[in-house]
């Protein structure tokens, strides 16, 4: 009897100790993906970089505090490009490499984001771009702008505002004085000929540039002080280290990206499968993110259908909000 008691005995204590062993044990990690951050952090671009850099980590944040993209765990991969396309090729290479990067935000400017799109075109990797037109070799990108000839309309249309008191009596009331007036896009050449411009975006107001009174830009960037219903937003975006400076131009752009990117990833995760850059792509074209900038739609050109449009003035040292063409087309 007390033979066949033994074994049972032995049992019980290996059974005892690998439970206590397993209670020891670290958790396990949690699943991560990736999301590739690319803007100019140094040298005359550097605003641009951090507005990007604390909008796309508040988003992160908040991101990873709700259970994360479909069950994984966001993780930022941000790269210093400084505007320049060489090293906007090189980084590019190095986020294409890494499997855990499923999409990347960038470049905010035209030359940087042309030169890195091949790479990632190459790759099948996902951009979402800021601040730049899409060019034929950055497929599979998505413009988080709106299209060329949209904002060639608005233009149109700030050259109709009713006169302003910074500017010369009767206002700009031509296309043609929209060169010689000072009305610029936010970026990049548009498709008309007399909107042919080439400035730095609305962010260069808030960078230390100095332009003529008067000076009208046309952007779908607002500043985050001039939208309504923000106060939290921005004192959390405050929150994300110290010393943080006030939120530009593009944090909202940026901040808009990395959650369309999370939504697009709970697609991919909801329809069962494995998170993949090939996924991510089948699926942005479906997502629609409801936030601060309005509602995100593209269109068959991958640009943001009917995006609200802002127009400043430079007035005594500053950008003046004067007029928005929100997505019902009306101003405010």
């Amino acid at each position: 009897m007390m033979t066949n008691r033994w074994p049972r005995v032995w049992r019980a204590l290996l059974l005892t100790s690998l439970c206590v062993l397993a209670a020891c044990l670290p958790p396990a990690l949690p699943r991560v993906l990736k999301i590739g951050l690319v803007a100019p952090f140094e040298g005359r671009y550097r605003y641009v970089g951090y507005d990007a850099i604390y909008a796309a980590r508040l988003a992160v944040r908040e991101i990873n505090a709700a259970g994360g993209a479909g069950g994984w765990r966001l993780e930022l991969v941000a790269y210093d490009d400084r505007a320049d396309p060489g090293l906007a090729d090189t980084t590019a290479h190095n986020l294409v490499i890494d499997p855990d990067v499923m999409a990347v935000i960038g470049h905010y400017r035209q030359a940087s984001t042309e030169a890195a799109g091949a790479v990632y075109a190459e790759a099948g990797m996902p951009l979402l771009a800021v601040g730049a037109w899409l060019t034929p070799t950055s497929a599979p990108a998505w413009s988080m702008a709106p299209p060329p000839e949209q904002v060639a309309a608005a233009m149109r249309d700030a050259a109709a505002l009713p006169p302003l008191t910074s500017l010369p009596a009767g206002g700009i009331t031509s296309s043609a004085a929209l060169v010689a007036g000072g009305i610029f896009p936010f970026n990049s050449p548009l498709v008309e000929g007399t909107f042919l411009l080439t400035s730095p975006p609305l962010g260069g107001i808030e960078g230390g540039n100095v332009w003529p009174e008067g000076t009208l830009f046309v952007t779908p960037y607002p500043l985050p002080r001039d939208l309504p219903g923000l106060e939290a937003w921005d004192t959390a975006y405050r929150a994300v280290g110290p010393h943080v400076p006030d939120p530009g131009v593009y944090a909202l752009p940026t901040y808009e990206a990395v959650y369309t990117l999370a939504e697009a990833i709970d697609a991919v995760v909801e329809s069962g499968e494995r998170p993949s850059r090939a996924g991510v792509a089948a699926v942005l074209p479906g997502v629609q993110r409801v936030g601060a900038l309005g509602t995100i739609t593209w269109d068959a050109a991958r640009y943001w259908q009917e995006m609200p449009l802002y127009i400043y003035v430079w007035e005594q040292g500053r950008a003046v909000l004067v007029d928005s063409k929100r997505e019902t087309g009306e101003g405010r």
